[in-house]
C-alpha cells in the first residue's frame, strides 16, 4: 500500500456523545482517519497502525472468534458490493485511532458505542491498499440516502441501518462531523474513509467521506 503520511494542524473539540467531556485532539496519518482518545490497551484490540496492512483476504475462523457475542463481527453494504469482517480498533502508537490491519477489514472504534445502542458508534476502513487492492470502503462515497447496510454480531444476530446522509469533509473539519450525534437519530452509526484528491507529497487524501447511518427499528 502506498504509505500516506501527513501532518495537519491539530484541533481540539468536545465530543458531544456519551463520551462527553473527553477532549479530542485530531490528527491524520496513513490512509484512514485517526483521532486521539485515551483508552487502556485491551486484548484483541488493534493498538498499532501498520505502514503496510495486509491485502490477503481474511478467513472467517480468524475474525468471527475474536468478537464477543454482543460485539460487531461483520459488515455488509450490498448496494456498493462491500462486505467484510470487523476488528476492534483503539488508539495506536501515534496516539491516534488505529487503522485495521488488513485493507479488507473494517474497524469498530471501541471508544464509541456498540452499533445499535442508543448514541453514537463509529466504524472506519481503508479506501485502498494499492493500485490493485481496493479497500473495504473503497466505494463508500457511492452510497445513497436510503441505502441499507447490516452489522452482524458475534452471536449471529444482526442490526440494519439506513443511510441518512453523506458528507465529503475536508480533513481538518472531520471531528465536528464524525463525533456529532444527531439528536433526531436514536442509534447512530458513522462510517468513515478517505476521499478526495491524493497528494503525492503528503501521501494522503485531502478529504474524508463520512456516512451517517441510523438503526432501523
Amino acid at each position: 500500500m502506498r504509505h500516506r503520511r501527513v501532518i495537519l494542524t491539530t484541533s481540539t473539540i468536545l465530543v458531544a456523545t456519551l463520551i462527553v467531556g473527553v477532549v479530542v485532539i485530531t490528527r491524520f496519518r496513513h490512509n484512514s482517519p485517526h483521532y486521539f482518545l485515551p483508552v487502556a490497551t485491551t486484548r484483541n484490540i488493534v493498538t498499532k497502525t501498520l505502514a503496510n496492512p495486509s491485502k490477503v483476504p481474511p478467513t472467517a475462523s480468524t475474525y468471527t472468534s475474536a468478537a464477543a457475542p454482543n460485539e460487531p463481527s461483520y459488515i455488509s453494504l450490498p448496494t456498493i458490493g462491500a462486505k467484510g469482517y470487523m476488528q476492534k480498533v483503539g488508539v495506536d502508537q501515534y496516539g491516534q485511532m488505529a487503522a485495521p490491519t488488513n485493507v479488507h477489514l473494517a474497524g469498530w472504534y471501541v471508544n464509541s458505542l456498540l452499533p445499535g445502542q442508543a448514541g453514537l458508534s463509529i466504524i472506519d476502513g481503508h479506501i485502498d491498499g494499492s493500485l490493485h487492492n481496493q479497500g473495504i470502503f473503497g466505494q463508500l462515497s457511492k452510497l445513497k440516502v436510503g441505502d441499507v447496510f447490516t452489522i452482524t454480531f458475534g452471536n449471529g444476530s444482526s442490526k440494519s441501518f439506513a443511510v441518512k446522509s453523506l458528507q465529503s469533509v475536508v480533513a481538518n473539519d472531520v471531528p465536528s462531523v464524525l463525533f456529532a450525534h444527531d439528536p433526531a437519530i436514536s442509534s447512530q452509526l458513522n462510517l468513515i474513509t478517505c476521499s478526495g484528491n491524493y497528494d503525492g507529497v503528503s501521501h494522503t487524501y485531502d478529504k474524508r467521506t463520512v456516512v451517517i447511518g441510523a438503526a432501523i427499528p
